[in-house]
């Protein structure tokens, strides 16, 4: 094995743990949102939720940090020139991701649990949690690509 495959086999590994720690998390978050579906009028589990969803975006912010732009994903397409478009839909993806998180973020805020709230809210964060499981599909592609 030649020295970027090396390379692109230790960056595999990288993403490996990055995207295990998002899936996680994701099913961290499910678990606080059907407690909160589960028992509406308890606001200790709604301000539970908003701190982890606070705190979810900044390890999926750090996440699309260390994977894109100067991170893994950059480095297998200077690597694999050919690969920088599918490297830009990744990142454009990971944008609309953050802006869904951030208004997922803003609806669970302002809702009102009295109206049942929280079932909706549910159903917009599986939305969520499948869009950024298809991300990371695609960050994995990229590299296997890398690897080929």
């Amino acid at each position: 094995m030649d020295f970027a495959h090396r390379q692109i086999a230790g960056m595999k590994m990288c993403l490996n743990h990055s995207q295990a720690g998002i899936e996680e998390s994701l099913a961290e978050l499910e678990v606080d949102f059907r407690a909160c579906v589960d028992h509406p009028h308890q606001h200790s589990l709604h301000i539970k939720l908003i701190e982890h969803l606070i705190s979810f975006r900044w390890v999926l912010d750090q996440h699309f940090t260390r994977v894109a732009g100067e991170g893994y994903l950059e480095n297998v397409a200077s690597m694999r020139p050919g690969m920088y478009l599918e490297l830009r839909e990744i990142e454009c993806r990971q944008c609309q991701v953050i802006d869904d998180l951030d208004a997922l973020i803003r609806s669970v805020r302002n809702c009102d649990p009295r109206r049942g709230a929280f079932a909706e809210l549910l159903v917009e964060f599986e939305r969520l949690h499948a869009a950024i499981l298809d991300e990371e599909s695609l960050e994995r592609s990229l590299v296997e690509k890398g690897l080929a």
